[in-house]
């Protein structure tokens, strides 16, 4: 295969795949930005790696285990795309538990460096990216997220990518969500960190807007213990009033399992609403421990980033599903798709070089609908836009289970409700 040829597979960027066949939908490599060089494929090393920062053990470990799982079959699909078009390369996975806990991520970075690696999916947390995030500037190596959301890490020119929107629209989704439930007052118990600090912020901004009252309770993340906290957040419930308009929202990963166990003897906080956010949607470990609670406090609806339906979706989920017996959450739609816009990436410049690679992801992305929609990027390399979904514990066919509840419309503002959930 000649040079020209490859180029134009690969200038050719993936615009959607139809997951387990050959059939891709490209579009035309002459409208490519004049600014990516193309060079040699024959640059690329035989092996290139991508490595993966997940959580695979901690309080988040329920979701780092389905993203392991998605990331593994997106490195099959690309495999099997690269040897269809005669390409001498493989691409190898290489995985780092971070153990959710921020300090863990540097190391996980570092060791991954040692061996090579200038493409990282992860980590998941918007503290383990804040602490990576010096290191990958400092030595060009690139950090592309797939959950993290923090407002404060959307910065132009830097080596840190996200598949996800900021918490700027997030924060907009359940302020919206509460009023369009009439809710006026809120007791917010969330994590003093990175995401949870600036969740609260953005939230707390938007619920004032509308006339709303927040009182805001910070857990130390490192906490294994939560309950003095959750006890001053039932005091402060008391100081709200019990009633239809207060509401407790959890902006925890899953110490909300811990708050949400220690209502069980507490009248008080039994009484109103509880909301979850991003950190807790599908949670397993909610369901399995405390799915009775979450469902006498209304379903514990909890907010997150909203693939968009498509057949690629589709056949994604039932992929997943017959593969490995359990649903994707959302963020493995994105873990797959941004092992993809990477690897596609590192094909069009034709070689392992993370600074050309960080200067195509962009241009890459633009042109790239995945299993979980459009991967446009943003100014400052985070996902330009996106719907979120409203997914809600209820109990079916004995036992608990998430369900989807609303979507959150980002171009209008508004909640579009698909079934009731709760009380």
């Amino acid at each position: 295969m000649s040079k020209q040829q490859v180029i134009s597979i690969i200038g050719a960027l993936v615009v959607g795949i139809v997951l387990g066949s050959t059939f891709l939908y490209f579009f035309a490599p002459s409208i490519l930005p004049r600014q990516v060089e193309y060079v040699e494929v024959s640059k690329l090393p035989k092996e290139i790696p991508i490595g993966l920062i997940v959580d695979l053990s901690g309080f988040l470990s329920s979701y780092g285990k389905r993203e392991q799982k998605a990331a593994q079959l997106a490195i099959e699909d690309i495999n099997n795309f690269v040897k269809a078009i005669g390409l001498n390369t493989t691409f190898v996975l290489y995985v780092e538990d971070n153990q959710a806990k921020a300090d863990k991520a540097l190391a996980a970075v570092q060791s991954l460096a040692s061996r090579g690696v200038k493409v990282i999916i992860g980590p998941m947390s918007s503290g383990a990216v804040t602490t990576v995030k010096t290191f990958a500037d400092s030595n060009k190596i690139i950090i592309f997220s797939h959950t993290s959301t923090a407002v404060s890490l959307a910065i132009p020119n830097d080596y840190v990518f996200r598949a996800v929107p900021t918490d700027a629209i997030q924060g907009k989704a359940i302020a919206t969500l509460l009023k369009t439930l009439g809710i006026k007052k809120a007791a917010v118990i969330y994590l003093g960190e990175t995401w949870g600090e600036g969740l609260f912020t953005g939230f707390k901004e938007e619920f004032e807007k509308n006339g709303g009252e927040v009182v805001g309770i910070a857990v130390d993340p490192q906490a294994t213990d939560i309950s003095p906290e959750v006890r001053k957040l039932s005091d402060t419930v008391k100081q709200l009033g019990v009633g239809p308009e207060t509401a407790i929202l959890t902006f925890l990963y899953e110490q909300a399992v811990q708050a949400l166990a220690l209502a069980r003897e507490d009248p008080v906080l039994k009484s109103v609403r509880w909301f979850g956010c991003d950190g807790t949607a599908g949670s397993q470990r909610i369901i399995n421990e405390t799915g009775d609670v979450a469902v006498q406090v209304g379903g514990f609806l909890s907010t997150v980033f909203n693939p968009t339906d498509s057949p690629k979706k589709e056949e994604f989920r039932n992929r997943y599903v017959e593969r490995f017996n359990e649903e994707p959450d959302p963020y493995s739609y994105n873990t797959y798709d941004a092992v993809w816009t990477v690897a596609l990436a590192i094909l069009s410049v034709g070689e392992y070089d993370s600074e050309k690679i960080a200067k195509a992801l962009p241009i890459v992305a633009e042109k790239y609908f995945g299993v979980s929609g459009w991967m446009r990027l943003d100014e400052n390399g985070d996902r330009a836009s996106g719907d979120y979904i409203i997914l809600g514990v209820v109990y079916e066919n004995g036992k608990y289970v998430w369900k989807e509840v609303a979507v959150y419309k980002e171009s209008t503002g508004e909640i579009v409700w698909k079934t009731e959930v709760g009380g």
